[in-house]
């Protein structure tokens, strides 16, 4: 079992900066969510920045509550704004045309998206909230003017998209490769390595998600996805409690992908044949 799902289970990326919250930046913070300014150093665009420029973005910034599964924007739709999350958790999601949904990633606390409003595009996803999500927006033409004066910010983008596609180079790889059983334990060990908290029955993905919703993350079929989750429920590897996922037995999961021990995907027959005495 790789070391870094469990050591990174529920755990938010270490701050790349720190801040010293002056009054002023203090009720900024308060302003925009964050509580302290100084909690500016978990949001992603703001990387490395000096706290003047952070506060210079932080004032420009629309603050705004959304319900769970409200839509923030939708595919089509033109892209005018960059998009943040200071808390609660969103899906990015792809619909063909024949209804088939995908699910591109689901966003945390932190990360950048809507980039595409950089370049005057169109939304390429639905984003929908997955829980109640407190999000920050900046108009598009702020942001660009920020990356003429402070090239920092285009870096902290650059990253953002840079990982963003490496997710998306190692899902395709995924989906050409592996059976239903690896995509399946692999996008349950990536749900427990950025959102898990532990809890005395194991690691709990905190927001709920359905059988359908696994389905469209690994481009599988839903009575595919519940017969696999069926089988390890049976084994005590996983359990769902209230629309959560409960890992009871991460290391269990791992080994669907390493080939120890695998577990089965298909319910175990009895063996009732005696030998006869």
């Amino acid at each position: 079992m790789d070391p870094l799902i469990v050591a990174s289970a529920g755990r938010d990326a270490e701050p790349s900066s720190s801040f010293s919250d002056t009054p002023a930046q203090e009720a900024l913070g308060v302003r925009t969510g964050l509580g302290r300014m100084s909690d500016a150093v978990s949001i992603r665009l703001l990387n490395g920045l000096e706290p003047d420029v952070a506060a210079e973005l932080l004032g420009q910034a629309q603050r705004r509550v959304v319900r769970a599964d409200e839509v923030l924007f939708t595919a089509g739709q033109p892209a005018r704004s960059v998009h943040v999350l200071t808390s609660g958790t969103a899906r990015l999601v792809q619909t063909a045309p024949n209804g088939a949904r995908v699910i591109i990633k689901y966003v945390r606390s932190g990360e950048i998206f809507g980039s595409p409003a950089l370049l005057d595009r169109f939304y390429p996803v639905d984003a929908v909230a997955v829980t109640e999500c407190v999000e920050l927006q900046w108009s598009s033409e702020f942001v660009r003017a920020v990356i003429d004066r402070h090239p920092r910010v285009a870096l902290n983008v650059i990253h953002d998209l840079e990982t963003r596609l490496r997710e998306m180079e190692n899902r395709l790889r995924d989906l050409s490769n592996e059976p239903v059983e690896h995509r399946l334990a692999r996008a349950i060990l990536k749900l427990v390595e950025t959102f898990g908290q532990e809890t005395l029955e194991g690691i709990e993905i905190p927001f709920p998600v359905s059988r359908q919703d696994l389905a469209d993350l690994i481009g599988s079929t839903l009575p595919t996805v519940s017969r696999t989750l069926r089988a390890w429920e049976a084994q005590r590897q996983i359990r769902r409690y209230r629309r959560r996922l409960v890992i009871a037995d991460v290391e269990a999961v791992a080994r669907v992908l390493y080939k120890e021990t695998p577990l089965d995907p298909k319910p175990r027959r009895s063996n009732r044949r005696a030998t006869r005495r």
